[in-house]
């Protein structure tokens, strides 16, 4: 069955017609999805100021991105850790690292969704995290410290 009609088809010459290029083909062309968005609302792609792309900036991103991922793989070292040697010294290295990791992802999110409609929005967000980062770290050294809190909590 299946040779016998393969055999009909290259005899005839109908299986060349099939690998044939179409020449019936429309050629068009695409026009990007953003052609109709305003200006103000198209994402930003790379250095953005004069001063940026003099290299005048103070972290490259490619040095931040390089930070943020020795961050992220230290703590998982850190945190466990954490849970069999409770120092103030490793209070604040576990503090520090875990809400330096938070602070970053938020600020990525603020920065791609927030900024083009509130462009203030990262002094706000500056404000927060050091009266936040201060906060915990006089709950660290002047109460019972992040790690005796979380083990109050899981008491409860």
């Amino acid at each position: 069955g299946g040779q016998s009609l393969f055999r009909s088809q290259f005899a005839s010459g109908r299986l060349s017609n099939l690998l044939k290029p179409d020449v019936t083909t429309k050629t068009f062309t695409l026009t990007p999805v953003t052609s109709g968005v305003p200006e103000y609302f198209r994402a930003r792609r790379g250095p953005y100021t004069p001063a940026e792309k003099a290299g005048k900036h103070m972290f490259f991103t490619s040095t931040h991105w390089k930070v943020e991922r020795i961050i992220a793989v230290s703590m998982l070292g850190i945190m466990p850790a954490a849970l069999f040697i409770q120092t103030p010294a490793m209070e604040f290295v576990f503090t520090t690292t875990v809400f330096m990791h938070a602070f970053w992802s938020l600020d990525h999110v603020l920065s791609d969704y927030v900024q083009k409609f509130f462009p203030p929005i990262h002094y706000l967000w500056y404000a927060i995290s050091i009266v936040a980062f201060a906060g915990l770290m006089n709950f660290n050294f002047n109460d019972v410290g992040l790690f005796k809190a979380i083990e109050m909590f899981w008491k409860l």
